[in-house]
């Protein structure tokens, strides 16, 4: 039997705990400055910038909510946002002006040639780098400050040539990806993945950054007897690879990464040129029935009318990740790159995050489908190991 005595006193345990919880979160905030400086530096202008603002999307709408609710011990978050435009020089020029800052920690973006330049400027200043690049070696680079908070090519090279031959009953795959570090990195990652699957792929093509005709390259592909289409690039430039494909009446199939089923490529395709299309990447807020990860699709849509991918929900999960670190050990910076590098089952609006020796937390990668210009989630994979 419950009396009211009873409630009064579970109540009052209640309040105490919940006092202790905020008392401990404003003491771990207690050696942070007021506000609590945050740096990101991605693209937001250029061919890059369809990416790019990604990252501000997710990063600042977990901002907001924290600053709405109080911030991180009672201290509100001053986000600080740089340009990186598409170019690696001011890449690592808007580092060193965020930098001068002093922020707690940085976030760069996820365009990995731009994350190789910062690396060295990083490794100097000694704070801690969340990133989001998928070039596989970012994460070998020798650097304590840095941590990757998406999946990468390595992964993705793993997963995405065993869906192909085990799954799709594929054998003669072309791969097709930008001439970067980020799609020569994914083109080289998926050769071997082939390799060691004892298949070899029937043509390996690439296209410029700011190449506007691919179809030589398709051209190459179909005559060379392709039934299966690996294409690696950016929203910009996938949307002219499959517009050209359909152009060309090629039917072959096509998987690539989240470019392929990102809403940016969408928009600018029509139902016949993303029809089918397929994709392995990382998870996508839209195609869920997870209810909050909808609420935050629709509150960004709603907010600044693009459609947030992948990249936003990661940059939001990192941006909640790090509020839960400072209230645990506060401000300093080798405490939070510490946690950070032994982060384990922390659960993100649609995957859980786990560290693993090399400095990478996400594990978990989404199989899409386009319908017409509906993409659906067909499946999940995880890394093996994880």
């Amino acid at each position: 039997m419950t009396t009211l005595a009873g409630v009064a006193l579970c109540s009052g345990i209640a309040i105490v705990a919940a006092a202790s919880t905020s008392a401990a979160f404003a003491q771990g905030a207690a050696n942070c400055p007021n506000p609590i400086p945050i740096a990101l530096t991605t693209p937001l202008t250029t061919g890059m910038a369809l990416l790019g603002v990604q990252g501000r999307l997710g990063l600042q709408d977990a901002v907001d909510e924290i600053n709405a609710a109080g911030g991180i011990g009672g201290k509100k978050i001053d986000l600080a946002v740089e340009d990186a435009t598409a170019s690696s020089t001011t890449a690592l020029n808007t580092l060193n002006r965020l930098l001068e800052r002093k922020p707690v920690v940085i976030f760069s973006s996820m365009i990995s040639p731009h994350i190789f330049t910062q690396n060295d400027a990083v490794k100097k200043a000694e704070v801690p780098f969340l990133v989001a690049g998928t070039n596989s070696q970012i994460t070998k680079q020798g650097n304590p400050w840095l941590v990757r908070f998406h999946v990468h090519d390595g992964q993705l090279a793993a997963a995405v040539p065993r869906y192909v031959i085990e799954t799709l009953k594929k054998t003669k795959p072309a791969i097709i990806s930008v001439s970067d570090d980020f799609g020569l990195g994914a083109s080289k990652d998926l050769q071997k993945a082939f390799e060691e699957l004892n298949v070899k792929p029937v043509a390996i093509e690439t296209y410029g950054i700011n190449d506007k005709d691919m179809t030589a390259q398709l051209t190459s592909i179909r005559n060379k007897g392709a039934d299966m289409i690996l294409v690696w690039g950016r929203p910009g430039d996938v949307t002219i690879f499959l517009k050209q494909r359909k152009q060309l009446g090629i039917t072959i199939p096509v998987i690539g990464n989240a470019s392929t089923v990102a809403l940016t490529t969408l928009n600018n395709l029509t139902p016949e040129e993303a029809d089918g299309v397929m994709a392995i990447a990382g998870m996508l807020p839209q195609v869920t029935a997870d209810a909050e990860s909808l609420r935050f699709a629709r509150r960004v849509l709603d907010k600044t009318k693009i459609p947030p991918d992948n990249f936003a929900v990661a940059y939001r999960d990192a941006m909640y990740m790090v509020k839960a670190i400072v209230e645990k050990v506060g401000c300093d910076k080798v405490a939070i790159r510490n946690e950070l590098h032994a982060v384990k089952g922390w659960k993100g609006l649609l995957i859980t995050y786990a560290a693993d020796p090399s400095g990478d937390l996400a594990h978990t990668m989404g199989i899409y489908r386009n319908k017409n210009k509906q993409t659906e989630l067909i499946g999940t994979l995880r890394e093996r190991g994880f």
